[in-house]
């Protein structure tokens, strides 16, 4: 008897231990870039590799809209599995060859990729209810990797809160919230139009600000770390605007002592932000 062709367009369930994943040999039969990747700058589309999307799931498996497998790997995933399954999301097994497709020849997918809901900005106005201190405002960071570090130093550093400048900032993309080591997921993150504005509007809710630069005049170490702080990072090249300069409160800088004449920006937010922890800590007789 001759074999009928499997349909290339259809899907069908296989059953595993504790999981239904549904199986597709080809997932979109157009490009799978145009599908994913074509989007505003302010949606994430997909972030793959074991421990990545271990992490993302870990933290908030709400935001998964698609998990995708390898084929034959259902029963290695089978907690992920379940736990986008309970919050709502689709999964697919697929074969190695799509999942290549989904991320770029160039990339190792590690037999897991996931395609993420739009990430919702929380309104500035809410961040501001909670009154975070200190409050983190990412004025020109381009590069996603150093965004997604500064989310976890903050995140480590214990802030709520983070304010990320519309232009010339990047947003949370795949590659910040990678890098990130799924500090993203704790964190609400706002955007602001006018810098300049954003900052006039945080001194009327009581914070003094306080412009990283390392020609500032206000060493770290002298900075008033009891006041309401909202801490200022400026552009990975030229640093800090000069209307960000004009309006803050202090420009502070880290003392160097090699050749060196700067940090990298999340390395300089990571340092002022656990110096301000532990200042405060100290003063308040808590044990770090």
């Amino acid at each position: 008897m001759r074999r009928r062709s499997r349909d290339l367009n259809r899907s069908t369930s296989i059953r595993r231990p504790s999981a239904r994943v549904a199986v597709s040999t080809n997932v979109h039969r157009s490009s799978p870039h145009k599908q994913y990747h074509s989007r505003s700058d302010e949606v994430p589309a997909i972030v793959f590799g074991v421990e990545p999307v271990r992490e993302i799931i870990s933290a908030a498996p709400s935001h998964i809209r698609r998990l995708y497998v390898k084929q034959g790997t259902e029963t290695k995933f089978e907690l992920q599995i379940q736990a986008v399954r309970e919050k709502g999301g689709g999964v697919v097994a697929v074969a190695s060859d799509e999942l290549a497709r989904l991320v770029g020849s160039e990339a190792r997918h590690q037999g897991i990729v996931a395609a993420l809901r739009e990430y919702s900005y929380a309104p500035l106005d809410q961040v501001l209810a909670h009154r975070p201190d200190p409050l983190l405002l990412v004025d020109g960071v381009t590069d996603p990797r150093n965004l997604g570090a500064l989310l976890r130093a903050g995140e480590c550093a214990g802030i709520g809160a983070i304010v990320l400048a519309k232009d010339r900032t990047v947003g949370i993309t795949p590659a910040a919230i990678k890098s990130s080591a799924g500090a993203w997921a704790h964190l609400a993150v706002a955007r602001c139009g006018n810098v300049a504005q954003a900052l006039e509007h945080l001194k009327g809710e009581g914070y003094w600000i306080a412009a990283m630069d390392p020609k500032g005049d206000t060493s770290l170490y002298d900075l008033d770390a009891t006041r309401r702080l909202a801490l200022v990072l400026g552009s990975e090249g030229r640093g800090i605007r000069d209307i960000v300069r004009k309006t803050a409160d202090f420009v502070v800088r880290i003392p160097l002592y090699g050749r060196v004449s700067s940090l990298n920006v999340s390395v300089a937010a990571g340092i002022a932000l656990f110096e301000i922890v532990r200042r405060r800590s100290n003063s308040s007789g808590r044990t770090i």
